[in-house]
């Protein structure tokens, strides 16, 4: 790295997280001496990284904080519902020769976390780990249906980016929509994101009935008349319902 681009501050955090993963707990002294950072500059750093949660401080020592858990039991959650998940897409997807995708609601934003694409040489493509808008898009609307008044009006402008002519752009009108996704559990995207892209999804629950993540189909619009779209809804379901279940065995 070169000289411009080192951050002093960073550089020393990283420091400190290296050497409390292998010591495990230290004192404010110890990390000062054992890292060659002057008192007072040990003393500042531990505090915000304390305050940030990146450390954890008790009985005199520093601890690597409750962050870092979250950060690896994300990733071990969502490793866990793709695992579960990819054999029943696989199977959705030969059934119906469609590619059905899983999302999660990852802070801010709706992300692919897994998928299986349609056999067929003319098929809709989606990137693993692809980022989507939290207000466009079957799955997306899916996963925000049960958040409360006050994060949706936190994470979603009075006014919203138009992607297709057909884009709820009226965060109210939005939340409309989303109470009765909520009721029903189901979702519909008439082109709102991608123009000549509709799609279908469903949502995998816990045992509270909390929505964790989305199975959805995305098809070309003459793909997905009413009757065809109620058969794969069952399916859907079906295939939800069981991952939902083996979810929870694992979690116990």
């Amino acid at each position: 790295m070169t000289a411009e681009k080192k951050v002093p501050a960073i550089e020393k955090a990283d420091k400190i997280f290296k050497y409390l993963y292998y010591k495990d707990s230290a004192t404010q002294s110890e990390i000062s001496k054992e890292l060659n950072i002057p008192k007072a500059t040990t003393n500042r750093l531990l505090a915000v990284l304390t305050e940030l949660k990146y450390l954890s401080f008790e009985n005199k020592k520093y601890k690597l904080g409750e962050i870092f858990y979250f950060f690896s039991t994300k990733h071990e959650r969502y490793t866990l519902i793709k695992n579960i998940s990819y054999p029943y897409l696989e199977e959705l997807s030969l059934k119906f020769k469609e590619t059905f995708k899983i999302s999660v609601l990852d802070e801010d934003k709706i992300r692919s976390i897994a998928k299986v694409e349609s056999s067929d040489f003319i098929k809709i493509s989606v990137s693993e780990n692809a980022i989507f808008p939290l207000h466009a898009g079957a799955a997306s609307k899916l996963l925000i249906c049960q958040l409360s008044e006050n994060r949706l009006n936190k994470l979603l402008d009075t006014t919203l980016p138009r992607y297709t002519e057909n884009t709820i752009t009226d965060r109210e009108e939005l939340k409309k929509e989303l109470l009765k996704i909520n009721i029903n559990k189901l979702s519909f995207d008439n082109m709102e994101h991608s123009k000549n892209i509709k799609a279908v999804a469903v949502p995998i629950l816990d045992k509270k009935n909390r929505i964790i993540a989305a199975v959805s189909c995305p098809c070309f619009p003459d793909s997905l008349p009413d009757e065809r779209a109620t058969k794969i809804v069952k399916e859907m379901r079906k295939a939800c319902d069981e991952i939902s279940k083996r979810l929870d065995y694992f979690n116990k």
